[in-house]
């Protein structure tokens, strides 16, 4: 089902680029002003330069972010920062973190897959939002490539594939650093053809699921559509995508949960009073203890902090729950996100899928949130459970999605070490 290829990537050479671990950045969704600040005085060459260039107030249609981020890559590559591998390759990526006190390693690899029809070698599980999707669209257009890979899993009982990865990671990585968080990251290119052919082999009984990169990888699938239309032929980079893949397992992949914030708006006192006749509110002293109590908690509940005051919210009525939710999927049902943009977003706030876009503002650190609240930067926190790897794969086994940013699989893959450059 995943048709997958070796390519020659586009990597950062290190004879030129000395502070090798400088140059790379997290995702360009997770990257915030301060974050974009810090990785552009780390390294002349980061990045973060290409996948989330800065906007100035004189920007216009010849001079943008996105056309910088083509002359960037332009002048990389003239001047041997970034050079083409000379065979094509796979590269095996693998990630030692601790998370919740455990330490875990997982290990996958990065090659191209070949985009269908209608995106069916690829589940989703999430949806999306439409101005990420402008912006990405924008930048592809400009630079003509990959330049982060879409995160997946596949389904590999036997794990055959992650074992004949093993083999191949004896030698020294061509890349080994640790990052600020403490999460150490390793990459090694694999170009032996008999190597490349059995994990395409292998692959090709695997469905593939996203678990991050949902906004680029329908990117993807209009970009090249735009291609065919305008080209009149299939014949393309286009037609491709740079991904990175690893099994699927509770051991192999973590979830975390993405808070909500929520931005002023009219009568939201009231709307938050309201919330009591859904939900049993508790107040508790800090948030250590609210995320405490929810872990604690085995059906659903909600954090919320509002005008100083921390409150577990725990649902009243599972019938109430239901009937506001019968139009929605079955495996939806069990979700705190799912429950958090029904009933509450939906219903209780009446926000239309335009006005959460506008309203609502997405984090991961819970810390990070409360402080964006105290800060007056939004005028309320809702704080959430992790969802499942499980419930993610049966969402997307079932044809369905869960709201924009229900998952937040962790370790997210760094960015820049290797990018996908359409030749033709």
């Amino acid at each position: 089902m995943a048709n997958i290829f070796p390519f020659c990537g586009l990597r950062y050479n290190k004879q030129k680029v000395k502070s090798i671990n400088k140059v790379f950045a997290p995702p360009y969704d997770v990257i915030l002003e301060q974050e974009q600040n810090r990785l552009y005085a780390q390294h002349p060459h980061n990045i973060v330069r290409l996948i989330l260039g800065k906007v100035s107030s004189r920007d216009n249609d010849k001079d943008n972010r996105y056309n910088r981020a083509l002359g960037f890559l332009k002048k990389w590559i003239k001047d041997e920062i970034l050079v083409f591998d000379p065979k094509p390759c796979i590269y095996i990526y693998a990630q030692d973190y601790i998370i919740e006190g455990a330490k875990k390693k997982r290990i996958g690899f990065i090659a191209r897959i070949q985009l269908d029809g209608k995106g069916n070698r690829c589940l989703p599980h999430e949806h999306t939002l439409v101005k990420p999707k402008e912006d990405r669209l924008k930048l592809i257009r400009a630079v003509r490539s990959n330049l982060s890979p879409i995160f997946s899993f596949y389904l590999d009982n036997k794990d055959t594939i992650s074992q004949t990865l093993k083999r191949y990671i004896t030698k020294k990585a061509i890349i080994d650093f640790k990052d600020k968080e403490n999460i150490r990251h390793r990459f090694w290119k694999v170009d032996d053809i008999k190597a490349i052919q059995k994990i395409r082999q292998l692959m090709k009984k695997k469905q593939v699921f996203i678990a991050d990169g949902h906004h680029r990888y329908e990117v993807s699938l209009a970009y090249r559509d735009e291609m065919i239309n305008k080209l009149h032929t299939r014949t393309g980079d286009f037609n491709y995508m740079m991904m990175y893949f690893t099994g699927f397992s509770e051991q192999n992949l973590s979830v975390l949960p993405t808070h909500r914030l929520v931005r002023q708006m009219p009568d939201l006192k009231a709307k938050i009073k309201k919330i009591e006749k859904y939900f049993k509110k508790v107040k508790l002293k800090n948030l250590d203890e609210l995320l405490s109590a929810q872990k604690k908690t085995a059906g659903f509940s909600l954090g919320m902090y509002y005008k100083g005051a921390f409150y577990l919210l725990e649902i009243k009525n599972y019938a109430l729950l239901n009937r506001l939710m019968r139009k929605s999927p079955l495996q939806w049902r069990k979700l705190d996100v799912a429950m958090l943009n029904k009933i509450v977003f939906e219903h209780i706030f009446e926000l239309t899928e335009a006005e959460k876009e506008e309203k609502i503002g997405y984090i991961r650190d819970p810390k990070f949130a409360l402080s964006c609240v105290k800060k007056g930067h939004f005028e309320s926190a809702f704080f959430l459970k992790a969802t499942k790897p499980q419930q993610v794969k049966k969402i997307a086994l079932s044809r369905n999605r869960m709201p924009q940013k229900s998952t937040y699989f962790y370790p997210k893959p760094i960015t820049g070490l290797v990018i996908n450059k359409f030749l033709k």
